[in-house]
């Protein structure tokens, strides 16, 4: 997508799964990093609508919110569905795993004591696995929306691949999740992704 910006830290955090959406896609955009493109947040956050982070800008305007921003790409590059009610299923699945985990996840990582950080921990685990048991109820062949991938399929993908492991646990008794997530590792434009991104924690 020319002329499409994504700004974020030297991080997988909020913005991977938008990068994911562009990679399987195979779509160019410029993946700016805080810091190592001699960039700092404080210096961006006057261009943002929130001050914040992931921003994305396009034509020249900057926009905020990781989920809006990973909804539009997904438009933009054909993974929101087909019709309405594929859209409302993937919209679905993204805001259980956004409302229901992610506020969890903050504290894992950014915690202010270690106390706070294994309660968090141990909240987010037993969400993941209320919350994935949920979702392997919903594939429905080989994708959420049958065979085609969707950013509900990357959104999962991201969160086994990337967060999981740094909690220390997996859904692997899950094997329509697990479908998922080993047909996207063997896809030769998330293979590349994997492979060439910057070699992060989180």
């Amino acid at each position: 997508m020319a002329g499409c910006k994504l700004y974020y830290f030297n991080a997988k955090g909020r913005a991977e799964l938008t990068r994911y959406a562009y990679a399987f896609k195979d779509v160019s955009y410029e993946d700016i990093r805080f810091d190592d493109n001699n960039l700092k947040l404080e210096d961006f956050k006057p261009r943002t609508p929130f001050g914040s982070a992931p921003a994305l800008e396009v034509n020249g305007v900057v926009y905020a919110q990781s989920m809006a921003i990973a909804r539009y790409v997904a438009r933009e590059v054909g993974l929101m569905g087909a019709n309405s009610l594929e859209t409302l299923k993937i919209d679905m699945i993204l805001d259980a795993l956004s409302s229901d985990i992610f506020p969890f996840l903050r504290d894992v990582f950014m915690g202010e004591t270690d106390e706070i950080k294994a309660a968090a921990k141990t909240k987010a685990v037993e969400a993941i696995h209320k919350i994935f048991a949920k979702l392997e109820a919903l594939v429905s062949g080989d994708y959420f929306l049958g065979s085609e991938v969707s950013l509900a399929d990357l959104a999962v993908f991201n969160f086994v691949n990337d967060f999981l492991p740094a909690l220390g646990t997996n859904v692997d008794d899950l094997s329509k999740i697990t479908n998922i997530v080993s047909s996207l590792k063997a896809n030769e434009n998330i293979k590349k992704h994997l492979e060439n991104r910057p070699k992060t924690d989180m």
